[in-house]
């Protein structure tokens, strides 16, 4: 009875999957503006309204910047960046409305023309780890 019940924990404990897994993000062409290259990760419920996983590293170095969100939820998730220079926490635009700091987002997302969309930035996140490359987009000069 005792072999059983221990087979039966083995074996459940190897069919359940994984619950949560890591997101590894590389955002290519960072600028050397200081300030904090920050991003988040958004459901379809809280896309532009809030985060639901947040990463950021200084943004005082030109090159590759590397953020990883931990223990991510499966589900469908769009990726948005901004190099924060001036870390005031908004990404700023001028009187134009040009965007003044650099951005990324998934799926290699465009310089923006209009708003980006949910739809239009989604990926999946299963139980296996998910690495995305996106590039910077800078439309200002420093």
């Amino acid at each position: 009875m005792i072999r059983l019940s221990l087979a039966c924990l083995a074996l459940c404990a190897t069919a359940v999957p994984a619950l949560a897994a890591d997101v590894t993000v590389t955002v290519k062409g960072v600028e050397a503006r200081g300030g904090q290259v920050s991003a988040v990760l958004n459901t379809a419920g809280t896309f532009m309204r809030g985060a639901d996983y947040i990463a950021s590293a200084p943004g005082n170095t030109s090159g590759d910047v590397v953020l990883t969100f931990r223990d991510v939820a499966p589900g469908d998730y769009a990726l948005m960046v901004m190099h924060d220079a001036n870390e005031n926490g908004r990404f700023d635009m001028d009187a134009s409305g040009m965007p003044e700091e650099g951005y990324a987002f998934s799926n290699k997302g465009q310089p923006l023309m209009a708003m980006p969309t949910f739809e239009g930035l989604k990926f999946t996140v299963g139980t296996e780890g998910v690495t995305l490359v996106e590039p910077m987009t800078y439309m200002s000069a420093r």
